[in-house]
């Protein structure tokens, strides 16, 4: 949604290549309108963490290693595009990037709510904490695809379970704090027309 197949012709253009693969202004403009209207219901990543030597190694679409390295900064970069500058509305933003996604996916409200016998999972973005996105401020990999990228907030806290996770910046998990949940979406959503 931010990136048109224009970047494809960029010294390392594979860095954007993602699936589905990138397509022209019209048709980025269509995703966003998408979005307005309910076509498009969740925003997420196609997050596949190698080194930009991989990525750089292919020379078509269909020999380039798709997916980048977006979870540190999807939220960031989507506040940025859906608040700031489209105006949606907060509520919008989190059903998009959060809500949505559970709902579809068959975990609301265990996931994707801020209530009573919810898991707690929180990411408070601060929108005092303005930044230019920079490979060396990432952990996922050796580049990202948003290098130079200004975004409007950044996450100050992150909360998994009601158990603080990072801090500003830093890191307080253990490698054994991630759960795997089995997913099932709802009839209603897998029959129902796709557009």
């Amino acid at each position: 949604m931010l990136y048109t197949a224009e970047d494809y012709k960029r010294p390392g253009g594979q860095m954007f290549h993602t699936y589905p693969s990138l397509k022209f202004a019209k048709d980025q403009e269509a995703l966003w309108a998408a979005t307005n209207h309910g076509a498009i219901q969740a925003v997420a990543t196609d997050e596949v963490c190698c080194p930009l030597k991989v990525k750089l190694q292919g020379r078509r679409i269909d020999d380039t290693t798709g997916g980048n390295s977006g979870v540190e900064p999807r939220l960031s970069l989507m506040y940025t595009h859906m608040v700031e500058k489209r105006g949606y509305s907060l509520a919008d933003f989190v059903g998009l990037t959060s809500t949505n996604a559970a709902r579809i996916m068959g975990l609301y409200p265990r996931k994707g709510a801020l209530a009573v016998g919810s898991d707690a999972d929180i990411v408070l973005l601060d929108p005092r904490s303005r930044r230019v996105i920079r490979k060396e401020d990432l952990h996922e990999t050796d580049y990202t695809p948003w290098e130079g990228h200004e975004v409007a907030a950044w996450p100050s806290m992150t909360i998994l379970r009601g158990k603080i996770v990072v801090e500003n910046g830093q890191f307080h998990a253990s490698l054994g704090d991630g759960q795997f949940l089995p997913r099932k979406i709802p009839d209603e959503i897998r029959f129902r027309p796709a557009v």
